[in-house]
């Protein structure tokens, strides 16, 4: 009887074992996308489908399209990471680097088309981009 309770006991214990480490495996892993985000770069300002005039958003539109009005502050925001630069791109021409928050660039060139902005963490080859038809 002895060895039919010490089997019993040594399967328990196994089970219980191997229900308990993928749990931990889940919550380690979930630990650590908390502890270490992903890094992103996105551009928060012209979102894409709205209308701007003089740098305030003044309503979503029913097209994906950006419609501007006058200047506008091009702002990106960036998670994951400390200490790095974010180059601001026109047309695929830098315009600006900055290297500390918040990211903007104030674009208040005249001009009056279809434009591409385009933000990118320098170094690591993140980008994010938006088209939009700037007037003035």
């Amino acid at each position: 009887m002895d060895k039919k309770i010490l089997v019993i006991m040594l399967c328990s214990i196994l089970v219980t074992m191997s229900l308990s480490f993928p749990v931990l495996a889940d919550s380690q892993d979930q630990e650590t996308e908390i502890m270490n985000p992903p890094i992103t770069i996105t551009i928060e300002t012209p979102q894409e489908g709205n209308l701007y005039v003089m740098g305030a958003q003044i309503i979503p539109l029913p097209f994906d399209l950006t419609i501007v009005f006058g200047p506008l502050t091009v702002r990106a925001g960036v998670t994951g990471i400390n200490g790095f630069e974010v180059a601001f791109f026109i047309d695929n021409q830098l315009k600006f680097n900055d290297t500390s928050w918040p990211f903007e660039y104030p674009w208040w060139d005249l001009s009056f088309g279809r434009h591409t902005i385009k933000v990118e963490l320098v170094g690591y080859g993140l980008t994010d981009s938006v088209e939009v038809f700037k007037i003035f």
